[in-house]
């Protein structure tokens, strides 16, 4: 990704940044972003179509909704929302 991107949308973001707390709160809220992003992706990878593609129907598997997950790491712990498949 281009380096002069990435500093302007972090600029960006600093500004709402008041405290550690607020930190804590956004480091939280991209790292859910991400990883629902690129569960979203792989879905679409595995399923070759992506969501809402008219070449979806009759493949015998599609979307089927959202699980809940959390994730623990080093930031604690984030909720997410993992699609699912009917395959699974």
């Amino acid at each position: 990704m281009n380096q002069e991107k990435l500093k302007a949308m972090a600029a960006e973001l600093a500004k709402d940044i008041k405290s550690e707390k607020d930190l804590g709160a956004l480091t939280q809220q991209l790292i859910k972003m991400t990883v629902e992003t690129a569960l979203n992706a792989e879905l679409d990878e595995h399923l070759g179509y992506e969501k809402h593609a008219p070449e979806s129907r009759g493949t015998g598997n599609s979307r089927n909704g959202y699980s809940a997950k959390r994730l623990k790491g080093q930031h604690g712990e984030v909720s997410i929302q993992a699609p699912r498949d009917r395959n699974g």
